[in-house]
């Protein structure tokens, strides 16, 4: 009677202590939960923000696209308008040589003629200026002859004074027409110079709208970039969430397990403990050639262990795969997800030559994949990463490795 009771007060008693364990878990569980959740929010924030920023590039890219389509309208009727121009001024410029060219020949003709006047004027003068009638008399055979050679030369005299004063306009014609001409040639000059001036200008204008493209364009590469690392974190935290409730349910069926064995008379199960020595396993043979901590090139947030030869790298918990890839720094990397002793911790395993696993989950110990010298790195080693809590870009929940195991 006396080991009865004895024994059902032991089984009550690792009952009771696998359910306040599983309690106590649950309780970490769901503060992790929470850490993963209000991640997922901020991440969110993040995403929200990135887009409006996008947007907002985009609206001023568009808008520079419109300014730039106005000043590359502008540039080519001004081009056309300079090339008229140019057309103008070459054919005023002819126009001015073929004046210059018709009052020469007026001025030949009247300095001719003003010559020849100017001679018979000297003649006269010389001769007293009653000379030529005198000449006329004698010469006259009657008195109609004379009125006749009388009236010859008053003809004569009229013409050469008519003449001289038709060349005379022509010229005065010519040259206001010449003075004319070369003012519209100041004008299509002083036109083509405003011309120039708005090319200069438009060009400056373009100038400064591809600068700024360019640097919009360059924002937008940024942005992107920057919305590709928020998309891939939303996608990293989701990974660990699913991974964490797996955990849940599998730490669950763990405790109910104890539970139903300690109820039937079996022994409690022994819980690892939630952190020191033992808490995982090194995940690879070799020498620490880089421990975890500060050093020349910057923080460490990881421990490096190296090895030569075929190394196979095994999985330092159980946990379930977020993320198998390929990156330019880590080379051939895994994340898991674990969930040890109510709370969540992430594991990295980078720079491996290869891959045996691709998402699902894991045990401890389970092959991952060989050792390798992939990525960012110098020598063939293992770059490993203990994070308590989710993985984050920024790396502000890693902790020394060694200390866990």
């Amino acid at each position: 009677m006396k080991r009865k009771v004895v024994g059902t007060v032991l089984s009550l008693s690792l009952a009771l202590g696998a359910f306040t364990m599983y309690h106590s878990e649950s309780v970490v569980h769901a503060e992790s939960l929470s850490s993963i959740k209000k991640k997922q929010q901020e991440n969110a924030k993040k995403a929200k923000e990135s887009q409006a920023k996008l947007d907002k590039n985009k609206s001023s890219q568009e808008a520079i696209e419109a300014e730039v389509a106005r000043i590359d309208k502008l540039s080519s009727e001004t081009d056309l308008k300079v090339q008229a121009k140019q057309t103008d001024i070459k054919e005023t410029k002819e126009e001015i040589d073929v004046l210059k060219g018709e009052i020469a020949v007026v001025q030949k003709r009247i300095d001719k003629r003003d010559a020849l006047l100017k001679e018979r004027v000297n003649s006269m003068y010389e001769s007293g200026g009653a000379v030529s009638y005198l000449e006329v008399v004698l010469g006259s055979k009657d008195f109609g002859d004379f009125l006749d050679r009388v009236l010859a030369l008053n003809m004569i005299a009229e013409q050469d004074r008519q003449l001289l004063e038709e060349q005379k306009k022509d010229k005065e014609l010519l040259e206001k027409k010449m003075a004319d001409v070369e003012k519209k040639l100041v004008n299509l000059q002083n036109a083509m110079k405003e011309l120039q001036v708005l090319q200069k200008q438009l060009k400056a204008q373009m100038d400064e709208k591809t600068r700024l493209m360019a640097s919009l364009k360059k924002e937008e590469d940024s942005l992107h970039a920057e919305a590709h690392k928020i998309e891939n974190e939303g996608a990293l935290l989701k990974s660990q969430e699913d991974a964490f409730r797996a955990e849940q349910a599998r730490a669950a069926a763990r405790e109910k397990a104890a539970r139903e064995s300690s109820s039937s008379g079996g022994s409690a199960p022994s819980m690892g403990p939630v952190s020191g020595n033992g808490m995982i396993i090194k995940p690879a043979a070799g020498r620490i050639s880089s421990g975890f901590g500060n050093r020349s090139s910057g923080m460490h947030e990881g421990i490096d262990i190296a090895q030569g030869g075929t190394v196979p790298i095994y999985a330092a918990a159980d946990g379930t795969v977020i993320r198998s890839e390929y990156s330019s720094s880590y080379g051939n990397v895994v994340y898991i997800s674990h969930s040890i002793g109510g709370q969540q911790w992430t594991t990295v395993y980078a720079h491996m030559s290869s891959r045996a696993v691709s998402g699902g989950s894991v045990s401890k110990g389970q092959f991952l994949g060989n050792m390798g010298n992939t990525g960012h790195s110098f020598g063939q080693h293992l770059h490993f990463e203990l994070h308590k809590g989710p993985w984050n870009a920024g790396k502000t929940n890693a902790v020394n490795p060694a200390a866990y195991w």
